[in-house]
């Protein structure tokens, strides 16, 4: 494994994401275990069944998650700022015991799962499958609350002792594509969005333009290829290492990949980047590879021509690796 995001963070801030991961992972391993023994035809007395170990398990982990927030808060603030100042309010982790990030309670997020499972049951979908669904969504729920408990309490401390302390987002390896390009962020008051599964986590300081700030970059040249490839995709990966910048291969996969039948190809394209304000579609046209902008349907005027994924230009190339890098830069891949 290479090294963290995270390794520009003082050692204390790492240790409180590896916790946080440790804890997610027995707490999602136990809810499964449990789900398992429970399961049958009948999802309403299942849940019921587990319901007892289900939230004793769950109310101490968020008990330990806020407590363990709370008291190493305070600490990585410190070596990050230098000194900070005693609380203004003491705070109680059992706060957090109970409620997920919207407020609502934990019985009926963890529910909302059964909810789902009997939909899909009316739906027509095998018991087996619905079964296996609604296992994996109580993991998931959990995975998030437990999160969101660890952000809220960071918060909470944070702003005890400083109330403008801002955050940055430090990410808890392994990471998806999306939070590896956000790794280092710094924000304002509001904690950042984050997608399922998601156990980022917000590192509280008053200089948060210091040069403690997490590199993108730095994680990524850490990977070797096989790594980079989970990450990234086969292709992208080839293209990250040929010189692609890494906010344009993982923006572009923001609202999906299209395909298209061209002659005997088939293509992969994007539309990211391709208005009159994106930078590709200016390289596209420089380059000679679209001519003008037009409008077809919608808002936005946008580049004549599909901008090529990197697979497609890999394809194209096939063992030509100096062309291959020319139409990079010429789709706008490569700065």
């Amino acid at each position: 494994m290479g090294p963290t995001a995270s390794q520009t963070l003082p050692p204390e801030a790492r240790r409180q994401a590896r916790r946080l991961r440790r804890r997610s992972n027995r707490l999602g391993i136990e809810i499964l275990r449990l789900w398992r023994r429970d399961a049958s035809d009948d999802l309403a007395d299942s849940f019921a069944a587990m319901m007892p170990d289900l939230f004793q398990a769950l109310d101490q982990a968020q008990y330990d998650t806020a407590a363990d927030a709370l008291a190493s808060t305070p600490t990585i603030m410190r070596l990050l700022d230098g000194t900070v100042p005693d609380p203004d309010y003491t705070t109680d982790p059992w706060q957090w015991v109970g409620v997920n990030g919207n407020g609502r309670n934990t019985l009926d997020t963890m529910w909302s799962a059964v909810t789902i499972g009997r939909r899909d049951i009316a739906a027509g979908t095998p018991t087996d499958t619905v079964l296996d669904r609604i296992g994996i969504t109580l993991v998931m729920r959990s995975r998030t609350m437990l999160a969101d408990t660890h952000r809220s309490a960071s918060a909470v401390a944070a702003r005890a002792r400083r109330p403008y302390a801002r955050y940055v987002r430090c990410l808890t390896p392994p990471s998806c594509a999306r939070c590896v390009i956000l790794a280092g962020k710094p924000s304002g008051a509001e904690a950042f969005q984050r997608h399922p599964n998601c156990d980022c986590t917000a590192v509280y300081t008053e200089h948060p333009e210091s040069g403690m700030l997490t590199d993108p970059t730095g994680y990524l040249n850490g990977l070797d290829d096989e790594q980079l490839a989970r990450l990234l995709g086969r292709a992208d990966a080839r293209a990250y290492r040929d010189g692609a910048d890494i906010y344009q291969l993982v923006n572009a996969r923001r609202n999906g990949i299209r395909r298209a039948q061209i002659g005997d190809a088939r293509i992969k394209y994007t539309l990211e980047g391709t208005t009159r304000r994106g930078a590709a579609s200016h390289r596209m046209i420089s380059s000679g590879y679209a001519k003008d902008f037009v409008k077809r349907g919608g808002r936005c005027t946008r580049a004549d021509r599909p901008r090529l994924m990197p697979e497609t230009i890999y394809e194209r190339c096939a063992n030509n690796p100096q062309k291959a890098k020319a139409m990079l830069y010429a789709y706008g891949w490569i700065r």
